[in-house]
């Protein structure tokens, strides 16, 4: 990821260089202005679109809480109705005596009820003693669980299809078959001794009037409604009969009762809100699921339209500023470029010249204040270097031990006192020929100081400084006279051993990377323990010259790094030519 990241750092540093100060200008600003109003316009878009989504949800939720309401209250009334016909006091001597004047007194409730498709009194037995229109009148309904529940206590049946009255009713015009809410009602006499139960079959086409109304009221919303039980069957609305939740999902929904989410119907996702029936007074309720859903393109329809304009305006917006941008950066650049042009023609002239003067910021005139001091400073250092040469002319023998001082200073790291890379490579060309020509063993080690960023990070360069130091001293002392040692730059080491086999230069290495491990580097009164990691390279007759050779040390330099650190590897010379080819 680093790499990744450090490439992509370089290739803009690229692309900058190749780009005019006014374009980076432009281009900054323009990218400014675009993400500042995008970010605006989209967060803007994004508060319309979840504000109007929460108003269609809130708006569903109050169809389908009233929807259900609705239900409930219905139910409550019909159940109040019949559980008081069932304890009216006129009535008691027609429960066991009179079955023609019941049937009468049953078929005028139905009359005010138009709902009640058929009511009938069983008695403890399960036989039908009265019902309306003499429908099931000494058939048994003993089996039927709203009879064995009403010889208990009070008793809703869920939504069902008809089974004894399927061939006594007439048949539907739309030929689907009859489905009823069953209510039933224990019967009992001034003594409080059962009767029989009072059982009516609630016609269940009130409940998809009530949808069909609702629907038709939604303001063309193309808000649909469903009635789901407690199992998660659709009882009224699109997919009538089928499971529509199932699970975890009506798990969840009969939990919370209430509330609003979206989901995919056919090809279509909708926005839904669900509310699950409570009862009404002494109506328990049968955790009825009503649910109101509305398309997705249609609920969220002005928020879409609002979203596209808001982002529009942005969009706009934004060409606006990135013409500004354009128009900005080519004034800001405009005193630059002739700094640039300026610069370029005082080089190319011969003999003193002088800067012209430019304005157009503070920057811009400092700059060319700098640059004309500049200028004549450098017209001055001219005359003194022609003043200088002369007399460096004049002096030549004078300073030739100087300059053999010099080149010793050339050839040693003003650091550590070691050779520098220059001067190592000479002796290095210079002993990989001889034990070439006598067939004779060397070696290189290369190494280098692990985590030495964290040592300057940490406690400063100075104390880089020190350890570099130290470790330079530390390889100094544990080599022969005739091995040479150089610092490449950095906190990076090269040693050349002589007249040695592989070894014992392995012995070496090992006994510096020891060396360096055990001892403590003093900077100050902080003590800085390091270590290094080694690559170490023998000579073999496949090298071109000793730069091969070294280059299988930092190869095995590189492996020792990747491989933990504070460690030595050899890279041999086969491995050296594959990674060299590769």
């Amino acid at each position: 990821m680093r790499n990744l990241l450090q490439k992509l750092a370089d290739r803009l540093h690229a692309i900058e260089d190749r780009l005019t100060v006014q374009m980076q200008i432009a281009t900054a600003a323009a990218v400014t202005s675009v993400l500042l109003v995008g970010a605006l316009a989209g967060g803007a878009a994004f508060v319309s679109y979840r504000n109007t989504a929460s108003l269609v949800n809130s708006s569903l939720a109050t169809v389908a809480s009233s929807t259900s309401g609705r239900l409930d209250r219905f139910m409550a009334e019909r159940q109040q109705e019949m559980n008081l016909f069932s304890q009216l006091q006129p009535l008691q001597k027609l429960w066991r005596d009179d079955p023609v004047e019941l049937r009468r007194s049953l078929e005028q409730l139905q009359s005010t009820f138009s709902d009640l498709a058929w009511i009938g009194f069983a008695d403890v037995n399960g036989k039908v003693v009265a019902a309306t229109g003499g429908l099931l009148e000494g058939a048994s309904v003993a089996a039927r669980p709203w009879f064995k529940e009403g010889l208990q206590r009070l008793a809703i049946g869920d939504v069902h299809e008809a089974v004894l009255l399927a061939s006594l009713l007439a048949q539907r015009e739309n030929g689907e078959p009859y489905r009823f809410v069953d209510l039933a009602f224990p019967v009992k006499d001034s003594s409080g001794k059962l009767l029989g139960v009072l059982g009516g079959h609630l016609n269940w086409d009130w409940a998809s009037q009530l949808i069909t109304d609702v629907e038709a009221n939604d303001g063309d919303t193309d808000t649909r409604l469903s009635i789901i039980d407690k199992n998660g069957v659709v009882l009224v609305g699109p997919d009538k009969g089928t499971t529509r939740y199932s699970g975890e999902q009506l798990a969840n929904i009969l939990k919370k009762r209430k509330g609003a989410f979206s989901e995919i119907s056919g090809d279509q996702r909708m926005l839904t809100a669900f509310y699950v029936g409570m009862g009404h007074r002494e109506y328990q309720g049968l955790n009825w699921i009503v649910t109101a859903s509305q398309p997705t393109g249609i609920a969220l329809a002005a928020a879409i339209s609002s979203a596209e304009i808001i982002l529009g305006i942005g969009a706009v917006t934004a060409l606006i500023g990135l013409g500004l941008a354009v128009a900005i950066s080519r004034r800001i650049a405009r005193p630059i470029i002739a700094l640039t042009t300026e610069a370029d023609r005082i080089g190319r002239a011969s003999g003193p010249t002088m800067l012209a003067r430019q304005s157009g910021s503070v920057e811009v005139v400092q700059l060319t204040r700098a640059l004309r001091s500049l200028l004549r400073r450098i017209g001055f250092a001219e005359e003194r270097t022609r003043e200088a040469e002369l007399r460096a002319t004049e002096n030549a023998l004078q300073f030739k031990d100087d300059l053999v001082k010099l080149q010793k200073m050339a050839d040693t790291d003003y650091l550590t006192g070691l050779m520098n890379r220059r001067a190592f490579l000479a002796v290095a060309d210079d002993t990989a020929e001889f034990c070439r020509r006598y067939k004779r063993g060397m070696a290189t080690l290369m190494i280098d100081i692990d985590h030495f960023k964290k040592i300057n990070d940490t406690h400063g360069h100075a104390a880089g400084d020190d350890a570099i130091k130290g470790v330079a001293d530390i390889i100094g002392q544990s080599i022969r006279t005739t091995d040479k040692a150089a610092r490449f730059g950095g906190e990076e080491f090269v040693v050349l051993l002589r007249e040695i086999d592989q070894e014992t230069a392995m012995l070496l290495a090992e006994r510096i990377r020891s060396s360096i491990e055990q001892t403590t580097i003093s900077h100050g009164e902080t003590s800085i323990p390091a270590t290094v990691s080694i690559g170490v390279a023998i000579n073999a007759e496949s090298d071109r010259d000793v730069q091969d050779m070294i280059e299988r040390a930092d190869q095995g330099l590189y492996v020792a790094k990747k491989t933990g650190r504070n460690r030595t590897f050899l890279m041999a010379a086969s491995e050296g030519r594959e990674a060299r080819a590769a």
